[in-house]
């Protein structure tokens, strides 16, 4: 299969024009006429990542953030992005990112990680476009007993704001930046949610948050989007295309 037919796979669950205005999902750097030899699944591009690709034999990486997010100007050796596209290009390696409309796609990455969190949303009603998910809780828990679930689901450490023993019956998951979203905060202070699962709460918001009995599960950005991988491996796997994970971890240790 070539390259621009994964690509399209990807696109028809995924379509492009759900990615945000900020955004650049799609092809990064590419061979779309090129066959693929092999597919290497990534949350993030980094020189290691393609370097791993050709050692596996590897000519497509998929990855969930998009390594052109930024304006470039130039593509000069030395600079981290421009040795990410001057590796892969010489070893003929093709990058594609689904992005943020894979956050927002319906049975995408907010679905996918409300349901390993035990969080059930119906899915008919859960609005494409939109970059949370809002459902029911598994279980009469806790905030405490939650984000213990929480953390054992993403098998990361994860910090709370809120009662612990505040019982929680609906939550409102939002993967990535999710956290600098104050609006949706303040939909769930007034009664939207039981508690909100995100990355990057912005410390005013946090502050916010704990004065108005808001409960929060913050994860950070990587773990909260590592599935991405389980996603888009999941999807071209049910079309006979076998994929590798890449041996990334979090930038972040305890």
């Amino acid at each position: 299969m070539k390259i621009k037919d994964i690509a399209q796979i990807i696109e028809n669950y995924a379509p492009l024009k759900l990615q945000a205005e900020y955004d650049n999902s799609g092809m990064q750097l590419g061979f779309p006429g090129d066959e693929a030899r092999g597919v290497l699944v990534c949350v993030d591009v980094t020189p290691g990542v393609v370097d791993e690709a050709a050692a596996k034999g590897a000519n497509l990486i998929i990855s969930h953030h998009p390594v052109l997010f930024q304006p470039v100007k130039s593509v000069v050796a030395g600079d981290y992005t421009a040795d990410i596209l001057l590796k892969a290009a010489a070893a003929r390696v093709s990058i594609y990112s689904a992005h943020t409309n894979l956050d927002r796609a319906l049975g995408g990455l907010n679905d996918y990680l409300a349901g390993a969190l035990g969080v059930d949303v119906n899915i008919e009603q859960a609005g494409e476009g939109e970059f949370y998910r809002l459902g029911t809780v598994h279980g009469s828990l806790t905030l405490e007993q939650f984000a213990a679930r929480v953390k054992s689901a993403v098998g990361a450490p994860v910090r709370v704001i809120g009662d612990p023993n505040r019982v929680i019956g609906t939550a409102l998951v939002s993967s990535g930046a999710g956290g600098g979203d104050r609006e949706m905060f303040a939909m769930c202070a007034r009664g939207g949610a039981d508690v909100v699962i995100t990355a990057e709460v912005k410390h005013d918001v946090a502050v916010k948050c704990a004065y108005a009995g808001l409960c929060v599960i913050e994860l950070t950005h990587y773990d909260s989007e590592k599935c991405a991988r389980n996603i888009l491996a999941g999807l071209l796997e049910s079309r006979g295309i076998d994929c590798l994970f890449a041996s990334e971890n979090s930038p972040y240790h305890e």
